[in-house]
């Protein structure tokens, strides 16, 4: 026996210098297993903090956002604006932000929220889009000219659609290089107060009419459209089936 408890072992013994190495080295082994999940942990808690900075945020986001809701349902879109305000909860938590998080995630998404009151508001009306178009007339006159009508209205409100996640790569885009400029002096601080109290930008006020306005066009839907109540809740259920009937 040697010191330290390591056995004298013969040239070619690979069990008895295994028996040996690990007691010397396990302790430098968890050490670095350790820094090691403590490396990728804090790269995941930076990646989450500055998120609306990454390409690949933005390219998943966008692209799952349109994929899934042209080939399955709108549930699918506002899952995925969902899983965004999930990400801007644990970055608001990662920067030290604990108060009013909820208004503070709805705040940050309040265009990601009017670009899915657009895709409902397109379900609710579209009979009205297409009957100005006299798709609607011609849709009564044969089962033919029905069928050319439903083809009519499915590429249409794809092309919607399209120009609706258009402008979540506008919007992604136009956030990560405002992200990019670097902070003046006296504002440096002005992250942790509460967004909505501080001067709205431009921004701001668009965003907040553009949801608003798509908001209520849709609560009048009953009013303005031939939907009643019951019909226009239906639509609504119908849009957003996580898995709808074809």
């Amino acid at each position: 026996m040697l010191k330290g408890g390591f056995q004298e072992c013969p040239r070619f013994d690979i069990g008895c210098r295994t028996a040996n190495f690990l007691p010397e080295r396990r302790g430098w082994i968890i050490e670095q297993a350790a820094a090691a999940s403590l490396s990728l942990r804090r790269r995941v808690v930076l990646w989450i903090a500055a998120h609306d900075d990454s390409w690949l945020f933005i390219v998943l986001y966008v692209g799952l956002g349109l994929v899934l809701s042209m080939t399955i349902s709108l549930f699918w879109l506002v899952a995925v604006v969902a899983a965004h305000a999930v990400l801007e909860w644990f970055a608001l938590d990662g920067k030290g932000i604990r108060d009013h998080r909820l208004g503070r995630v709805l705040w940050h998404l309040k265009l990601d929220i009017g670009l899915v009151l657009v895709a409902l508001w397109l379900g609710l009306y579209i009979e009205v889009l297409f009957g100005l178009a006299g798709l609607g007339a011609a849709a009564r006159a044969g089962a033919q000219t029905a069928a050319r009508a439903v083809a009519w209205q499915r590429a249409i409100r794809g092309v919607l659609m399209t120009a609706d996640e258009a402008a979540h790569v506008v919007k992604a885009v136009a956030t990560r290089n405002g992200g990019k400029r670097k902070p003046e002096p006296e504002a440096e601080g002005a992250d942790h107060r509460i967004p909505w109290r501080r001067p709205w930008s431009r921004a701001d006020k668009f965003a907040l009419a553009f949801t608003t306005t798509w908001a209520v066009l849709i609560l009048l839907t009953p009013l303005l459209t031939d939907h009643t109540v019951a019909s226009t809740l239906g639509v609504l259920a119908s849009d957003l089936h996580p898995w709808p009937a074809r």
